[in-house]
């Protein structure tokens, strides 16, 4: 209605009575009109008067707070909640079950869109869905997922070098980091049963040479001469197991059990190597010890290749990478074997079982078939005189 039609009282009172009058103008030369989202017609585009834009507003105010009739749908508090709870979740399982990080940041960056994209549309149809907190908990649930995972894998790592000890080959190393899933089980290594060669080293005459000698002279020469055949097992692939005082276990096929009779083969060969180049770095050693005063150094090795369990051994208070079986034992009695039977500063047996994987790349001396101590079937015994 317009204002002529009021003052000329042409306007029935009880259209009025009781209702919120707007009062304003709807000429376009005096500018007060505007497009809306109804403009575009058939006709071409058509703009609303100020007034009306603000009784629209008006209508839509009163319906929502006396006719009850929602602007925008949202969800109840609870829902909302859920809502942030899936998004954590999904933030918690993305981090865990992706390993590669530039994988996870790109997937965790398409979630977000999916979340930014999802409440747009809802938004467009008139509902209203939470967007910061949901994607708040989301980041904070990686982040917090990340920094465990990371702590898990540091103490899994320290646990591995721990039973492994700190002579380990990068080889290994890798091969046993990137097996980790596999090999740990409830923070231990399983037993298994692998075929290995292990191998043995003892100082000739150790306690006649410390007898009387300075406790802390001695320690010195002992440390010395210890880390260089520690460093010579590790630049062969092998796992240094223990220091037994003056003697060295080193095993080498594990962790990582073997398959194949080929990489069976290749361990048997490092192992003689190792036990050579032990043989060499000990002459460089001992001139190193006859020039600062120290007592020579002669040692004798033993080697055998076969049957093995390897694992975690202990409890939770002490755990260590345990390697048993007879294998060992005889390992250990061929490095013992007739000592007086010794003419060099290094003198390496081994047995037939372990000569079998050689494929005649060594020179050894057959010392026919002896009775170990503590055994009853005898062992086909050489000894390696060097490479072919």
């Amino acid at each position: 209605m317009t204002l002529s039609q009021v003052l000329q009282k042409e306007v029935n009172p009880d259209l009025i009575k009781g209702k919120i009058v707007l009062i304003g103008v709807s000429a376009p030369s005096l500018k007060d009109v505007f497009l809306t989202p109804y403009s575009s017609t058939a006709k071409g585009t058509v703009r609303m008067a100020g007034v009306e834009v603000q009784a629209h507003i008006t209508s839509q105010l009163l319906s929502a707070v006396l006719d009850g009739d929602r602007l925008f749908w949202f969800w109840a508090e609870w829902q909302e909640l859920l809502w942030m709870l899936i998004w954590a979740i999904a933030g918690i399982s993305l981090t865990w079950s992706i390993r590669n990080p530039l994988i996870l940041i790109l997937t965790e960056l398409l979630f977000l869109v999916v979340l930014f994209g999802l409440s747009y549309v809802l938004f467009l149809q008139q509902g209203w869905i939470p967007v910061v907190a949901p994607a708040l908990a989301f980041g904070l649930a990686s982040i917090t997922t990340l920094i465990d995972r990371q702590y898990q894998l540091q103490q899994q790592q320290q646990m591995m070098m721990r039973l492994l000890g700190q002579q380990t080959s990068p080889e290994i190393a890798n091969a046993l980091w990137e097996g980790r899933d596999r090999l740990l089980q409830s923070g231990r290594l399983p037993w298994q049963n692998v075929t290995a060669t292990v191998l043995f080293t003892d100082i000739r005459s150790f306690s006649t040479i410390v007898e009387g000698a300075d406790p802390e002279r001695v320690m010195g020469w002992l440390n010395e001469y210890l880390t260089v055949m520690a460093d010579v097992v590790q630049l062969h692939q092998g796992v240094v197991n223990k220091f037994i005082g003056d003697s060295v276990m080193a095993v080498f096929g594990v962790p990582i059990a073997l398959q194949q009779q080929s990489e069976i083969a290749t361990d048997a060969r490092r192992s003689v190597a190792c036990a050579l180049a032990m043989r060499s770095a000990l002459i460089d050693l001992n001139q190193q010890f006859e020039r600062q005063g120290l007592p020579k150094v002669e040692m004798r090795v033993g080697i055998f290749t076969g049957a093995v369990m390897v694992g975690s051994l202990g409890g939770k208070s002490r755990l260590e990478y345990g390697v048993i079986g007879d294998t060992v034992n005889i390992a250990s009695r061929l490095e013992s074997c007739e000592k007086e039977r010794q003419d060099e500063d290094c003198r390496i047996l081994i047995a037939q079982e372990t000569l079998d994987y050689l494929e005649n790349l060594y020179d050894v001396e057959s010392w026919g078939a002896i009775f170990l101590k503590g055994r009853v079937q005898s062992v086909e015994v050489y000894r390696v005189i060097g490479y072919r």
